[in-house]
């Protein structure tokens, strides 16, 4: 029973890691129109930011050096996102997307080239409890208080992201979106929308990047590869590009497919690889609006009650 309990906790916490990389990926590809293939780039940044300060700062009481590490794991990723927005958003279409991932390609390459006492190099580092002891005992409260956590920063992240699409901030990012020529005679400066979209989806990026390194007590290079990227972007294109309802759907999916066939035998487990990719090129192909399309579960609901018996 307690095997059990911890495989369903792991896989729940891992959703809302995967949850807030998604839905700050969607706000940068799904609402503003780019195409951002960097986004595991600053997931690395927000992770190795946050055990850099734990690492360095052990003398602080825990539960203050938690929340210090996760706002520094913002701040770094938001200003990498500054740094790689400004000169990059200029960009257009397949431009974008080489450039962005050059980018997140280089954050993975210095971190595994970085000297082994600074960030641990090729072989990783780990990363202090900061929170309580993880052993046998404290296992099933431990991951209890990180899903708790993560729960409430998936909350806080769609609740942050919803209210800036209905700001006019957010409504000139979409119009940006939809007609950059058109945003651009209106007034709106396209540029400055997209690098505030690139900061926020980045910063909240590096904030799933602080909290994966704290729950997983270590982190090396391989774990922020092109992989992960393409299981992101997995998750926004089947839950529906534009829909924060859908990164919660499809991370849930995503997450799930890959922890079960973990549990499968080798002959199956060892196809993941081939199956996502697969995946995405099926729902690009035969439905590219994904579940929810540009929708929220919300107004789903209200459609089905509106909707004659």
């Amino acid at each position: 029973m307690s095997g059990e309990l911890l495989f369903w906790l792991n896989l729940l916490v891992t959703v809302g890691i995967y949850t807030l990389l998604a839905v700050s990926l969607n706000l940068i590809n799904g609402h503003a129109g780019m195409f951002h293939l960097g986004h595991h780039g600053f997931w690395a940044l927000g992770a190795y930011a946050a055990t850099w300060l734990t690492l360095n700062a052990a003398s602080l009481p825990g539960p203050l050096l938690y929340v210090l590490s996760l706002l520094l794991a913002m701040a770094v990723a938001a200003i990498g996102g500054l740094t790689i927005g400004i000169p990059c958003l200029r960009l257009r279409g397949d431009y974008l997307a080489i450039a962005t991932l050059g980018f997140g390609e280089i954050v993975r390459i210095a971190v595994q080239n970085s000297p082994h006492d600074f960030l641990g190099g090729s072989l990783g580092t780990k990363v202090p409890r900061v929170l309580m002891e993880v052993t046998r005992t404290t296992q099933v409260p431990f991951r209890f208080l990180t899903l708790a956590i993560v729960a409430v920063a998936c909350a806080a992240a769609i609740l942050v992201f919803r209210n800036f699409l209905r700001s006019l901030p957010g409504r000139r990012l979409l119009a940006v979106a939809q007609d950059e020529t058109a945003a651009g005679l209106l007034g709106i400066d396209p540029t400055r929308s997209k690098v505030l979209a690139f900061v926020m989806g980045s910063a909240v990026a590096g904030l799933a990047g602080g909290l994966y390194a704290h729950y997983m007590g270590g982190i090396n290079p391989l774990n922020f590869n092109f992989m992960e990227m393409v299981k992101m972007f997995l998750v926004i294109v089947l839950g529906g590009m534009g829909s924060l309802s859908g990164c919660v759907i499809g991370a849930f999916l995503v997450v799930a497919t890959e922890q079960l066939l973990n549990r499968a035998p080798e002959a199956i487990a060892s196809w993941w690889q081939v199956l996502f990719p697969l995946i995405l090129a099926l729902m690009i192909v035969f439905r590219p609006q994904g579940i929810f399309g540009r929708k929220e579960i919300t107004d789903m609901i209200r459609a089905w009650r509106r909707s004659p018996a």
